[in-house]
């Protein structure tokens, strides 16, 4: 263990400086990162985290011309705070209905890769969704569509998610990936609706936007309430890498009320360090759409 905690510590700097000439992480490097962080249960990315704070620090923000409502000073040290003690924070119903709907009728309309079907040759299927005839459990848009949507990059831009991811982040934020999918029923769960951890950058938020109604059948967000922090996964769930865990696994290491359950009217935002064990609930009623758009401290990783 020691040996290889001296080649992964090793193999960081000349994937940094590979990184900051070509902008890519190389595979080895990535690998490096997410082993180190298993092994010091995150004290590795910490202290890369604090060099960034340093080399790229928050910037002013300009509050005016969001598309959000306005949250005073006050509300938003206490979100700031929760973030950090709990891991996440919630904002319900923020999105207008109005904007919700637009994206509603994107989903419905542009075709989206269904899995876990797949098509000849391996390849995958697109289809557009249709809620009478789903041909498979999961419809995911590509990025570059999503992208592309006037909405969404209005939610890249919007002030109050730059302060919040800034303020968590303690540098300048970046907009890392944005997705969208939809869950339908299913009578058995897909791999994200078990408890896992992602490990993809150095330190990142993300903000899922429900843009359904999500009730207790809907498959609502899970999160275990401070398992972000230094420390709190135990080293054996992180050992596994991006594997699964099972609810009786969690139920042995945390307490049933740090399980936290999102349920919420569609506009709601929920700000989350995945770093924490987390999950999708299998969805027993009806479907669910989110879209989910992460910002981080540097793309260095994944």
């Amino acid at each position: 263990r020691l040996a290889h905690l001296a080649v992964a510590a090793a193999a960081l700097l000349p994937g940094w400086l590979i990184y900051g000439i070509t902008g890519t992480t190389p595979a080895w490097a990535r690998h490096s990162m997410d082993w180190l962080f298993s092994a010091s249960r995150g004290r590795s990315n910490d202290l890369m985290s604090r060099f960034l704070c340093l080399r790229y620090p928050p910037k002013p923000i300009d509050r005016n011309g969001g598309m959000l409502p306005a949250i005073t000073r006050e509300e938003f040290a206490r979100a700031a705070q929760a973030m950090r003690e709990r891991g996440y924070f919630v904002l319900p119903g923020v999105v207008s209905a109005e904007m919700c709907e637009r994206l509603l009728q994107f989903a419905v309309t542009h075709p989206a890769f269904v899995y876990p079907w797949e098509g000849p040759g391996g390849r995958k299927i697109a289809a557009v969704y249709d809620p009478a005839n789903p041909v498979g459990g999961q419809y995911r848009f590509d990025p570059t569509d999503v992208i592309a949507h006037p909405d969404v990059q209005a939610l890249l831009a919007e002030p109050l998610l730059l302060e919040l991811a800034q303020a968590y982040l303690g540098s300048e934020p970046i907009a890392d990936s944005v997705s969208m999918w939809w869950y339908r029923a299913t009578l058995r769960p897909e791999p994200a609706q078990l408890y896992h951890c992602d490990m993809s950058r150095i330190k990142w938020v993300k903000f899922f936007v429900y843009l359904t109604e999500v009730g207790p059948g809907n498959g609502p967000h899970c999160f275990i309430s401070g398992s972000h922090r230094t420390g709190a996964v135990p080293r054996q769930f992180l050992e596994r890498g991006y594997a699964h865990v099972s609810d009786e696994e969690v139920s042995r290491h945390f307490r049933s009320a740090d399980i936290v359950e999102f349920t919420g009217p569609r506009g709601t935002i929920i700000a989350e360090d995945t770093r924490g064990l987390h999950k999708g609930q299998q969805v027993r009623v009806g479907h669910r759409l989110i879209l989910q758009i992460q910002f981080c401290n540097s793309l260095f990783g994944n």
